[in-house]
């Protein structure tokens, strides 16, 4: 759960910092060009004086049709930036989507693998115990102990000879034949 609200919190605020971006932007743009203003306001001020008439031709040749430049649309201007933005926040949202989905994929499987495991540690302690029961009883049943009251003895009785269950094999000396 803590996941998922850190994600959507993430998207809130790259969707926050993209618009706040693309507003100061604009922003900025606009104030950089306001000294063209202020010289503009300057000189519609002093119209009286010839000086000011050929200055104020020539910042309108500098602007306008005669300086072959086209005046701003800031308003075009930040649709423009803000469709861009847009389109990023969009794609930026698609591959933060495809790298949570990628790790919930990735979670799942170490869970299905990790209950696999266990489930086969768990088939081999129950195959190891079933060895390990049938041995014993395969030890059990060779050993030729006696059962009961006859086999206990006493401490006085003295030791009793077993009989062994295989034949033994002959015993050799080294070195006892001719030389």
């Amino acid at each position: 759960m803590a996941f998922k609200k850190i994600i959507s919190d993430a998207f809130e605020q790259l969707g926050e910092t993209v618009k706040d971006s693309a507003k100061s932007s604009v922003k900025q743009i606009g104030e950089t060009l306001s000294p063209w203003d202020m010289i503009r306001n300057s000189f519609s001020e002093g119209d009286k004086t010839p000086e000011n008439a050929s200055t104020k031709s020539k910042l309108k040749e500098l602007q306008g049709n005669g300086g072959g430049a086209s005046p701003l649309n800031f308003e075009a201007l930040g649709k423009s930036y803000e469709k861009q933005d847009n389109m990023k926040l969009e794609s930026m949202k698609q591959r933060l989507f495809q790298m949570v989905k990628n790790e919930d994929t990735r979670s799942i499987q170490r869970k299905d693998q990790k209950i696999a495991e266990k489930k086969q540690v768990e088939g081999q302690e129950i195959a190891e115990q079933k060895r390990r029961a049938e041995e014993q009883r395969r030890y059990n049943s060779q050993s030729a102990a006696p059962e009961g009251k006859s086999g206990r003895g006493t401490a006085l009785s003295g030791k009793k000879k077993r009989k062994p269950t295989e034949p033994q094999p002959a015993e050799t000396k080294p070195g006892g034949g001719k030389q």
